[in-house]
C-alpha cells in the first residue's frame, strides 16, 4: 500500500510533516511524493531521516544527466533533495512527467501535471500540507486524486479553517483525522448524500 504526500511549494519548515511521514512509515506504507520545494522536499528529507528510503518513491519532473546534473527541472524544484533520495536508496522516477528534451519534449506545465498524476497512481490515499487555503497547484492535484477515487486529506499549516473547495468537484471539506493527526478530509457530494 502507498500513500501520496505533497503540498505547497511555499510551505515553511513544519515539524508536522516529519511526524506524519514517520506515522505513515510505521504503518508499513510506502510514500509517493513529487520533486518540488516546500512540502515535497520536507517529505523526502523526513523519510530519509527516519530511515525510510526503501519505502520512498520520488516522481521527478526532470532528468539527472552526466555526473548528477539536473535537466528539465525548474526554480520550484528541489533537485538536491531528489538526488539525495536517490543516493540514500529511494526509488526515483526521473522524467516522470514525460520527456523534457528531444523531439517528443513536453512543455513544463504539462510535465508537472503528468508528474503529479504519476505520483498519485496506485495510492490508497492522498495527503496535502497546505501553506494557504487557496494553494492552486496542490488543490488541483487533490481534485485529480478525488476523481481517481482516493480519500483526500489536507493539513492547514499556518492558517485556520478548511482549504478552498476543490474546483470541478462537488463536496466539501470536513474535520477529520489522518493516523491520529487532526486535519481536513474532502467528502464528495455523492458520499454525503449516502450518509443521510
Amino acid at each position: 500500500m502507498s500513500i501520496h504526500l505533497g503540498g505547497s511549494r511555499s510551505l515553511p519548515p513544519s515539524p508536522l510533516v516529519g511526524q506524519v511521514v514517520r506515522a505513515v512509515l510505521a504503518q508499513g506504507q510506502a510514500i509517493h511524493v513529487g520533486c518540488a520545494s516546500g512540502a515535497d522536499q520536507q517529505v523526502v528529507s523526513s523519510a530519509i531521516a527516519a530511515g525510510g528510503s526503501s519505502s520512498l518513491f520520488v516522481f521527478a519532473v526532470g532528468e539527472c544527466v552526466g555526473a548528477g546534473s539536473p535537466f528539465g527541472f525548474w526554480s520550484g524544484s528541489a533537485f538536491p533533495a531528489v538526488l539525495a533520495a536517490a543516493q540514500a536508496g529511494a526509488r526515483v522516477f526521473w522524467g516522470a512527467g514525460g520527456p523534457s528534451f528531444g523531439p517528443q519534449a513536453l512543455p513544463l506545465k504539462a510535465r508537472l501535471s503528468r508528474r503529479s498524476q504519476a505520483a498519485l497512481a496506485g495510492c490508497s490515499a492522498s495527503v496535502f500540507f497546505l501553506a494557504s487555503p487557496a494553494s492552486p497547484g496542490s488543490l488541483s492535484v487533490a481534485a485529480h486524486a478525488v476523481k481517481a477515487g482516493q480519500p483526500v486529506f489536507a493539513f492547514a499549516c499556518g492558517f485556520s479553517g478548511p482549504p478552498a473547495p476543490l474546483r470541478g468537484q462537488a463536496g466539501q471539506w470536513v474535520a477529520a483525522s489522518f493516523l491520529g493527526f487532526s486535519c481536513w478530509q474532502w467528502v464528495p457530494a455523492a458520499v454525503q448524500q449516502s450518509l443521510f
